[in-house]
């Protein structure tokens, strides 16, 4: 298993290529994020946030302060989540806050997300990493739902998350867990 140092440095070397780019056909084809943008979920393995398509989904309780604050897994998992809550309810603005150096100007990241009808979010649990001064916490996300055109979409991809570790001289952005990439990909 490649470590999460590695699918980072990989992950941002292809996104850095691409530019984010507007699919008019809906086909689900997701932009290319050097900062992340794509969605996940999940409680565990397999979990997803959302109820199954069609059906209605019980509100979400958002990640506390303390969750969203805490320097270990704890932490990276509650901003995923909230990224992916976000999505599920359709709060692109909030999803597109999850982002350390967001992709794209947030009116062009919700425009994006608008082309769906409905999203699931699922996520297993992750794993961590150290490098560099930075801890990584990587999971592979799988999203699914409906287009505005009453299609349904899969994206499967690796989100990588990313905060500086202590490191003297790092701002209070560098030190929160933010989504450093997110390479989603239709399946």
């Amino acid at each position: 298993m490649k470590s999460i140092t590695v699918i980072a440095a990989a992950s941002l070397m292809t996104l850095a290529g691409c530019g984010a780019s507007h699919d008019p056909q809906g086909s689900g084809a997701t932009p290319s994020q050097s900062a992340g943008t794509k969605p996940e979920a999940g409680q565990g393995a397999g979990d997803s946030l959302g109820a199954p398509t069609g059906t209605a989904a019980a509100p979400l309780p958002s990640p506390s302060a303390a969750d969203l604050a805490d320097k270990g897994e704890k932490g990276a998992r509650a901003v995923l989540l909230n990224w992916a809550r976000a999505l599920e309810r359709r709060d692109f603005a909030l999803a597109w806050d999850q982002f350390g150096n967001p992709p794209s100007t947030r009116q062009d990241y919700e425009e994006w997300w608008s082309r769906y009808r409905t999203i699931t979010v699922a996520v297993p649990e992750g794993t961590m990493d150290a490098g560099m001064g930075s801890l990584y916490y990587a999971v592979h996300a799988t999203l699914t739902g409906t287009t505005d055109a009453g299609k349904p979409f899969r994206l499967e991809g690796d989100v990588i998350l990313r905060r500086v570790n202590d490191v003297d001289g790092a701002t209070p952005a560098q030190l929160r867990w933010h989504i450093e990439s997110a390479d989603l990909k239709n399946a």
